[in-house]
């Protein structure tokens, strides 16, 4: 059975009484309907929606609002409507951009030196892989001053270490998206992320082999940045 098909017998079950045309009637009706407007509702960046209601996969992230399994063969609308590549994986998902930031240069993460009174600091490598708050990291940064080539729309940040890394163990299948649309490849180069060791230094990743280093002077320091934004969670 199809999933379309599969959509129709749920309406019939759940709303249609066969004594009662009229009820019959209406589930075509709300089928027609599903089936013209075939979208799945994607809140803008930095929202979400439940994990439960989708498949894992990689996505593309339209324009308005929607989202849309990436097949390899999705139709040239989507494409150009395209903002970014999402990707769902068990409880974890992400959204990211189609290009680098700075055209793709190595930048610094920050222009000015941090003052060090920060509580988020993360000098240990297992803890450091465990941060999910790239959202919450980048705003830390905001506040130091980061770099101006860094330019951040609503919703975008710069990834933790652990998002950075599971963008890396998706990177074939981002990149594969990423081509289809038009989009700059994610390469083996080193990423800022946006996790910090200290006052002075900041976590990287290097996109060949997934080596993590906390050396980078955030102010000084040129990698890579490439932002992303909540998509499902």
């Amino acid at each position: 059975m199809t999933e379309k098909q599969n959509l129709k017998l749920q309406l019939l079950k759940e709303f249609a009484d066969i004594e009662k045309p009229e009820t019959v009637d209406f589930c075509r009706k709300a089928f027609a309907f599903l089936a013209e407007n075939e979208t799945t509702l994607q809140p803008q960046a930095g929202e979400v929606v439940a994990a439960d209601q989708e498949p894992d996969g990689i996505y593309l992230v339209l324009d308005g609002g929607r989202h849309v399994l990436f097949t390899g063969s999705n139709n040239a609308d989507d494409c150009a409507a395209c903002i970014g590549i999402g990707v769902k994986w068990g409880s974890k998902s992400i959204m990211v951009a189609l290009n680098d930031q700075a055209d793709g240069e190595d930048i610094t993460l920050t222009s000015n030196k941090d003052k060090g009174d920060y509580a988020g600091y993360i000098d240990n490598y297992l803890d450091a892989v465990a941060d999910w708050n790239g959202k919450a990291n980048t705003e830390h940064l905001k506040k130091i001053g980061l770099n101006q080539n860094i330019v951040l729309s609503d919703g975008w940040y710069i990834p933790s270490l652990g998002e950075m890394y599971f963008v890396f163990l998706n990177r074939k299948a981002i990149n594969a998206a990423l081509e289809y649309v038009g989009g700059k490849t994610i390469d083996g180069y080193w990423y800022w992320t946006s996790t910090e060791n200290s006052a002075t230094n900041a976590w990287y990743l290097y996109l060949i082999s997934g080596g993590a280093t906390n050396v980078g002077t955030k102010a000084s320091s040129t990698y890579r940045v490439r932002a992303v934004s909540a998509f499902i969670s």
